[in-house]
């Protein structure tokens, strides 16, 4: 990931990134295999505890289609429901 540049390199494809993708790739790749709650990543995000789970799971998805992009690639985040998301580098 290139943060200055707001780039993913990710099975040889390039991807833009906005400014909050990036800030939640971080998020997560500074907690691997660690859940994070929803309220967490909103409060690391947009500095406050009330988060929009609707906002937040549209940014998720984003960042699953690039980070699953490459044909038969493994889920890298992954859901815990009712709680919130958990980032594994490996796949897993």
């Amino acid at each position: 990931m290139d943060i200055d540049n707001y780039v993913l390199h990710n099975d040889g494809q390039r991807h833009e990134l906005t400014p909050v993708e990036c800030e939640l790739l971080q998020v997560f790749m500074r907690n691997p295999d660690r859940v994070l709650t929803k309220r967490e990543i909103y409060k690391q995000i947009w500095q406050h505890e009330n988060y929009d789970d609707n906002n937040l799971s549209v940014f998720i998805s984003r960042i699953r289609k690039m980070l699953e992009s490459a044909p038969g690639s493994q889920s890298h985040l992954h859901t815990i429901r009712g709680i919130g998301y958990r980032f594994s580098g490996d796949g897993r």
